[in-house]
């Protein structure tokens, strides 16, 4: 069974802004599903994406997270 977020509830989850998570989920940066109006958000999904944007990290991007 999917486990199913409202905007609220990722931005609990992913402890970020509402606004620049509407933001991300329109420009296809997040894992999001529009119903209607109304964003939904897999939770399985998100871990996902969160666990690949962790190694993802380019030696550049680093780099500059230290400076």
């Amino acid at each position: 069974m999917t486990n199913w977020l409202t905007l609220e509830d990722e931005a609990q989850y992913l402890k970020m802004g509402k606004s620049t998570l509407y933001d991300l989920d329109r420009k296809g940066k997040v894992p999001a599903h529009k119903l209607s109006r109304a964003w939904r958000f897999d939770v399985d999904e998100l871990d996902r994406w969160i666990k690949s944007k962790k190694s993802a990290l380019t030696a550049t991007e680093k780099n500059e997270r230290l400076q």
